[in-house]
């Protein structure tokens, strides 16, 4: 059995693939990483089946830290109560008695959501548009790559709090994007101020393609001394 492993959460309407710079790097240190592909066919869905993997990384591999990017540190803050460590970057990190669909208008950056599409059957999608907004700081190939594989979801923001978000009982981190287009820079420094750990980097909201020497080094240093 392995020490420890890193499990990535990609973000909204994004592939798991969009971590794979910084797994690239955590690799080089002889850390073990894994991804995740959440369903997306809704939030209920998206936690049993992120704790699910927890589970299969902790039976094999041990200490697990899970690192979530954008909306989906809601999943994150709803399933990962046993994992040893939790990163956050320009997540979501839900505090006791917030609802989550009412901060939505404080959360993001009202031009960013004119660039989802919502069908009639409360499918949500993305508008090419939505790259300015995410990877205005990303190398184009990158950020073209996630565009051509970026998913549709029916995942919602929940209008009810959480009652228990994993981040109270789990040491946490978070990585505030000071250069962020989707996410507003408040709401992540307030969320950062409650992580045990955090970093600003000037970048967009993706650093995972616009700066993923100096994330994956904040996440190895992190869940290292939170899982030894």
């Amino acid at each position: 059995m392995n020490d420890s492993s890193v499990l990535f959460v990609h973000g909204s309407f994004l592939p798991s693939l969009t971590w794979i710079p910084v797994i690239e790097r955590l690799a080089q240190h002889g850390q073990d990483a894994h991804t995740i592909d959440l369903p997306f066919t809704s939030l209920a869905d998206d936690v049993v089946a992120l704790q699910k993997k927890i589970a299969e990384l902790q039976s094999t591999h041990g200490a697990v830290t899970v690192v979530g990017h954008s909306y989906t540190g809601i999943t994150v803050a709803a399933a990962a109560h046993k994992a040893q460590h939790l990163v956050f970057v320009a997540a979501r990190m839900p505090a006791v008695g917030e609802s989550q669909a009412a901060i939505s208008p404080q959360w993001g950056n009202p031009e960013f959501r004119s660039c989802l599409n919502i069908s009639s059957d409360g499918e949500l999608s993305l508008t090419e548009d939505a790259s300015r907004f995410l990877f205005h700081r990303s190398p184009a190939s990158l950020a073209r790559l996630a565009m051509q594989h970026r998913r549709t979801m029916r995942s919602e923001i929940p209008v009810e709090p959480l009652e228990n978000p994993a981040w109270l009982s789990v040491p946490s981190s978070y990585i505030v994007c000071t250069d962020d287009q989707a996410v507003q820079l408040d709401q992540q420094r307030m969320r950062a101020a409650w992580a045990k750990h955090s970093i600003e980097i000037d970048t967009d909201h993706s650093p995972f393609f616009s700066a993923p020497q100096v994330t994956a080094e904040f996440i190895l240093e992190t869940h290292r001394e939170e899982t030894k």
